[in-house]
C-alpha cells in the first residue's frame, strides 16, 4: 500500500445540503485541487481547507489533461481546454477540432478519460481491465494498454510526458502507466477507498477526498516494509564456487518493490570474513528480489560469516 503521509482534520464538503464531489483534478498554477460538485467549483487544499469560487454551467464534463490541467468535454464531443489562471473551461479554444469525441467514448464521473493534445492522443477505458488509446487526428485506435485492474479507473491525471495515474474508487488501486512510447503498467500500488481523487504531478503524490469529506494524501511510490534474510539457492554453501543468494523486499501488502537498490556486506563471526561477494549493490527485479554470488574460501580456511543486506532509502 501506498503510505498515507497526511490526513485532514478538516472537512471538504460542498456546501448544499445533498450535493456531493464528482470530479477533483490538480491544477499546476495553484499547487491545489479543483473540486467540482453538482452545484459547485471549489479550490481544495492539501489540508482539508476548501474556497468555493463558482457553480457549474453548461453540461461540461471535466477529464484530465497534460501538463497538470484538467479539460472540458461538451455533450457535442469537443473538448475545451481549462484557464490556466482560474482552471474553468475556455470555451474560445478546442483541443480535438479534427474528430468530435463520439457518444460512447466521451468521459463520465464513473469512468475517466485522459487527453494530450500536445501529441494528439485520447484514452479511453474498454473496460475494467484495459485502455484503448485513439488518435485526435483522426479517431483512429492506434493501441492498447492492458492493466488488469478489474475496475474502471475513476480518476486519470497526468504524471509526466507519456504517463498517467489511474485510480479505482472502490478498491483504492493505483497504477501508473506509459501510454505514448511503449504502452504498459509501470508500476502498481493501492490507497483508501475514496469519493474524488487526483495526482499531484507537481510532488509526484495521491490526492483524495473521502466518503468521510477528509482530505488524504499518500506518496506516489510504494515504499518498502520488509526485506528478508538472505537465503541461499540451493540452502548448502560450498567453498571454491559461486553460491546463489537472494533477499526479496516487499511493500505493507506483500507486494514486490522492483527497482531499488539493495546494499550487500560480508562480516566476520568471531574471526575475520571468510569468502568473498561478488557485488556489493545492486537492483530489485521486477518480483522484487535481489540477487548475489558468495564466493567461498579458497584457502581451505573454516569458519563462520554473516551476509547483511539494506535498502538504501
Amino acid at each position: 500500500m501506498n503510505e498515507k503521509i497526511f490526513e485532514s482534520t478538516k472537512l471538504s464538503q460542498p456546501v448544499a445540503t445533498g450535493d456531493y464531489w464528482q470530479y477533483l483534478y490538480y491544477v499546476s498554477t495553484w499547487d491545489a485541487f479543483l473540486a467540482q460538485s453538482v452545484y459547485e467549483w471549489s479550490r481544495v487544499f492539501r489540508d482539508g481547507t476548501k474556497v468555493k469560487f463558482g457553480k457549474p454551467s453548461g453540461s461540461y464534463v471535466m477529464l484530465g489533461r497534460v501538463k497538470g490541467f484538467p479539460a472540458y468535454c461538451t455533450t457535442t464531443g469537443t473538448v475545451h481546454p481549462a484557464f490556466e489562471i482560474n482552471g474553468l473551461p475556455d470555451p474560445n479554444e478546442v483541443l480535438n477540432p479534427a474528430w468530435p469525441i463520439p457518444g460512447g467514448l466521451m468521459p463520465s464521473a464513473a469512468v475517466a478519460k485522459f487527453i494530450d493534445d500536445i501529441n494528439q492522443v485520447y484514452i479511453h477505458q474498454y473496460n475494467g481491465s484495459r485502455i484503448d488509446i485513439y488518435s485526435l487526428e483522426d479517431g483512429t485506435k492506434t493501441g492498447e494498454l492492458i492493466h488488469n485492474a478489474g475496475e474502471y479507473f475513476a480518476s486519470i491525471a497526468w504524471v509526466q510526458q507519456g504517463q498517467v495515474a489511474g485510480m479505482c474508487k472502490s478498491s483504492g488501486k493505483v497504477a501508473i502507466m506509459d501510454y505514448l512510447s511503449s504502452p504498459r503498467v509501470l508500476a502498481t500500488g493501492r490507497i483508501d477507498p475514496f469519493k474524488v481523487a487526483a495526482y499531484d504531478s507537481t510532488f509526484k503524490l495521491f490526492f483524495t477526498i473521502g466518503t468521510d469529506h477528509k482530505t488524504r494524501v499518500y506518496c506516489g511510490e510504494l515504499w518498502p516494509n520488509g526485506l528478508s534474510v538472505p537465503v541461499f539457492e540451493p540452502a548448502t554453501v560450498y567453498g571454491l564456487k559461486a553460491n546463489l543468494v537472494r533477499v526479496r523486499l516487499t511493500g505493507q501488502d506483500g507486494e514486490p518493490l522492483p527497482n531499488w537498490w539493495v546494499n550487500w556486506e560480508l562480516e566476520g563471526v568471531g574471526g575475520g570474513i571468510i569468502g568473498s561477494l561478488d557485488k556489493y549493490g545492486n537492483l530489485t527485479d521486477a518480483d522484487g528480489y535481489a540477487s548475489n554470488l558468495y564466493i567461498g574460501p579458497d584457502d581451505g580456511s573454516t569458519g563462520q560469516c554473516k551476509i547483511k543486506a539494506r535498502v538504501v532509502l
